[in-house]
């Protein structure tokens, strides 16, 4: 026992907490977190069955001749000895599950394992195409059951029973159901029936349907009786007289009873809190850099015993925070820890809503908040979760909760972030002037200009990032009044996130580039040999194509704007700019260069800038009515060899595949996320009364529309042009029609690829649609480079002399 219980309470009517109460159902955080985890494995496992089959091929083949090695006759009991286990313990799982549980929590187990054997038998297909079983020899078992004994449904089965069925049982209970599936994982890899790589796929798939079923339907509240309680916290040598129902205090099960007249708050962690902990860790991990040198357990026994450590070190530096008055171990991996329930109440519960308006916060209790922290901190203690349901007001004094995830031996960069966490929480009650004026009046000019630099989202708490969404822009709202209090200029924010969306661009395009240049490198030898067939009669007509290409932008930039354009200045301009984009990301440079054009021939800036974005638009419009015309275009060409019959194959397949997969994927899109659905709706509104009013005119003008619109169709069936005749320069004999709408798709696909040009992810896609039509690897290498390099680079070589031509002339 770690405090006194001596002072009385109000009393408060209890609330029995029944023993093994199965009543409420409930999403559990940590079912989440591990339905997250297993989904990753499984789509790791995933991808590189896709990416890498013969090489996952060869180490199946390698890892199951090792059971070659065993005597028959000790394999064969193992066998049988393992198949009637896969039959024994999981009956045995389910007898206890019918007999200390409802029926509901068996059925739910039983629900989860047949739509795991379901899943798995639709899936099972294709696993055996990419590492299949019968490139292993099999291996008989002299057994009276069949080696095919479990299946890979059965197997799925069990372990998405046994992902269900865990958090419902004992931790004794528990190990058996998991004995069952490692039984069965032993047998499958005994009788080679399955490959190494599709079993374990099986577990992964099992887990994340058993996991999926607990997250969609949920399960009974899981927490310990009054009585599990009341025992554990009596080894402890602390006695509570009575328990109350649960509830959650800051994210965590918390229980209120009474302990010798005095109210006490019980904190439950098991492992639901665990795995929920080293989820959220995990993801602040891959998205901040985090100011914390040290990394705490999630083990609910380490995370209660650093609690109390923490806590009577802050007592001990005279800080207000809830004594500490047991802490002790639970059966089934979990923990308790018993707290004195701090006087007044939670900053969280005032608000001008409620019945305690913010206006009624004391001033002198907001100073005493920032003066507990200044004692913490001058004992180098950082709390580290200041938010405002950890703040607790009594008039004009304030006490400090939720120290569990305090550090030891602070820097000084853990001070500033907790002056920042609670500048924050408090601002979202009192407002940013009283929060900053109780700051400035406790904490030193230097300690709050040091903690400037984390007010900002990256810093703060989950919960308090949360609440500060709304009103938008209120943390930088905050950090400018407290600049402005500071009287400084500016101030530099310390560089926490870790992923951005601009580094996520720079990751996607360097990956790309990357795959790109390795297959081309590991792939020379045949691409050269494949090159040398080359018909270097198609080579001069992919240049005249590529030159017209260049003579259809020209066409398309002369109509989107009023005034007329000489045709011959677009056209030195838009071989200027292909040298720009060749060497500016996102194509900046051509676009700047175009834009300077027109401004300098009369055309207002803002003009100038919305007809690039029309010509960009309509370029997009002339591909979505390509992709289409090409489409209808394919499927009826009887010289195109697509099977129009529903047969399968072909790219009229591939482009309906794609069509709908970005449909359901931007519809998915835009429903789940609000914000991104107001910011379309508000763009796509914005952008037509901007074209109404800039080109109300342009469009009464049917020349200016056939040049923007005939233009972008000129230059885009000009690159398909050169194209197919790339193709037929390494006799590549698919149909016309064909080919340009597979070009059509590949480069649809590659421009979500933020790489310059597309380098790399274009190139990819090409190939890949290539060899998917049945083109050798090399000949399709061949045939892209071919094209990428004439109708891609080859504009640089006059695109230089055309800048220079503009510069001369002052075109830009």
């Amino acid at each position: 026992m770690l405090g006194d219980v001596s002072q009385p309470s109000d009393e408060r009517v209890s609330t029995p907490l029944r023993e093994g109460d199965r009543r409420v159902w409930q999403r559990h955080a940590g079912d989440v977190a591990r339905l997250v985890w297993r989904g990753a494995l499984l789509l790791f496992l995933l991808a590189i069955t896709a990416v890498v089959p013969s090489a996952l091929r060869n180490a199946s083949e390698g890892f199951v001749s090792l059971f070659l090695l065993i005597p028959d006759p000790i394999r064969f009991a193992l066998i049988g000895i393992a198949q009637l286990a896969v039959i024994a313990l999981p009956l045995m799982t389910l007898t206890w599950l019918l007999m200390r549980r409802t029926r509901a929590e068996a059925a739910l187990v039983v629900g989860a394992g047949i739509a795991g054997g379901v899943v798995m038998v639709l899936l099972t297909d294709w696993l055996d195409r990419a590492a299949p079983p019968n490139q292993i020899e099999g291996i008989s078992s002299a057994s009276f059951i069949s080696t095919g004994f479990p299946s890979a449904g059965l197997l799925a089965a069990l372990v998405a029973g046994a992902a269900a069925a865990s958090p419902l049982m004992t931790t004794a209970w528990r190990h058996v159901a998991w004995v069952g599936v490692g039984t069965a994982v032993v047998t499958r890899l005994l009788t080679a029936t399955q490959a190494p790589v599709n079993i374990a796929v099986t577990v992964a798939l099992g887990g994340v349907v058993g996991s999926a079923v607990l997250v969609l339907i949920g399960s009974p509240v899981r927490r310990p009786g009054a009585a599990s309680l009341r025992s554990a916290l009596s080894d402890a040598g602390f006695e509570v007289d009575d328990l109350r129902d649960e509830e959650s205090h800051t994210g965590r099960r918390t229980f209120l009873g009474t302990a010798s007249g005095r109210d006490v708050r019980i904190v439950f962690l098991d492992r639901d809190d665990r795995d929920a902990a080293l989820l959220a860790k995990f993801l602040r991990f891959v998205r901040v850099y985090s100011v914390d040198e040290d990394s705490l357990s999630v083990n609910p026994d380490r995370r209660v015993e650093h609690e109390a450590l923490v806590t009577l070190l802050a007592q001990q530096a005279d800080a207000r925070v809830p004594t500490v008055y047991a802490i002790a171990s639970s059966e089934g991996e979990s923990a308790v820890i018993a707290l004195e329930v701090p006087r007044g109440t939670s900053l969280s519960e005032f608000s001008d809503d409620s019945d305690l308006p913010a206006s009624s916060v004391d001033d002198d209790g907001l100073d005493d908040l920032w003066r507990q922290l200044e004692t913490m901190h001058e004992a180098r203690i950082a709390h580290r979760a200041l938010t405002s349901e950890n703040l607790y007001l009594d008039g004009s004094t304030a006490t400090l909760t939720g120290l569990e995830n305090a550090r030891l031996v602070a820097t000084d960069d853990q001070c500033s972030v907790d002056i920042a966490e609670i500048l924050i929480s408090t601002s979202l009650v009192v407002g940013a002037d009283r929060a900053i004026a109780s700051a400035a009046r406790v904490v030193s000019r230097a300690e709050l200009q040091n903690a400037l630099a984390f007010v900002q989202p990256a810093a703060l708490p989950s919960a308090t990032r949360r609440a500060a969404r709304r009103p938008k822009g209120f943390i930088d709202d905050t950090r400018a009044e407290l600049v402005d209090t500071l009287g400084l200029e500016d101030v530099e924010l310390a560089p926490l996130e870790r992923i951005s969306i601009a580094k996520v661009v720079t990751w996607i395009g360097f990956g790309v580039l990357a795959f790109f240049l390795l297959t081309l490198v590991s792939s020379w030898s045949e691409i050269s040999e494949a090159m040398k067939g080359i018909d270097w009669n198609w080579v001069l007509p992919i240049f005249i194509a590529t030159i017209f290409g260049t003579f259809g932008g020209a066409l398309s930039l002369s109509g989107s704007v009023v005034r007329r354009i000489p045709l011959g200045e677009a056209t030195v301009v838009m071989f200027g700019q292909s040298f720009l984009n060749r060497f500016t990301p996102m194509n900046a440079g051509g676009m700047a260069m175009r834009i300077r054009y027109l401004q300098k021939g009369g055309t207002d800036i803002t003009v100038a800038t919305a007809a690039i974005g029309l010509t960009s638009a309509a370029s997009g419009v002339v591909q979505v009515m390509f992709i289409a015309f090409f489409f209808l275009w394919s499927s009826s060409d009887p010289a195109s060899g697509i099977d129009t019959d529903g047969g399968g194959g072909g790219v009229a397949g591939s482009i309906v595949v794609v069509i709908i997969i970005a449909v359901l994927v931007a519809a998915v899109t835009i429903a789940l996320t609000p914000k991104f659905r107001r910011w379309l709706v508000a763009f796509v509104r914005s952008t037509v009364g901007k074209i109404r009013q800039d080109f109300g005119e342009l469009a009464r003008m049917p020349s200016k529309i056939a040049l923007l619109f005939g233009g972008a169709a000129l230059g885009k069936f000009s690159t398909i042009v050169a194209f197919v005749f790339s193709c037929r320069a390494f006799d590549i004999d698919i149909a016309f029609a064909e080919l340009g709408a597979m070009y059509l798709v590949a480069t649809t696909i590659a421009s979500t690829v933020p790489t310059p040009g597309g380098v790399g992810a274009v190139e990819a896609a090409l190939v890949l649609i290539l060899t998917n039509a049945g083109v050798p690897d090399a000949t399709a290498w061949a045939a892209v480079l071919l094209f990428r390099l004439i109708n891609y680079w080859f504009p640089t070589i006059p695109g230089y002399a055309a800048l220079k031509i503009s510069e001369r002339r002052e075109l830009v």
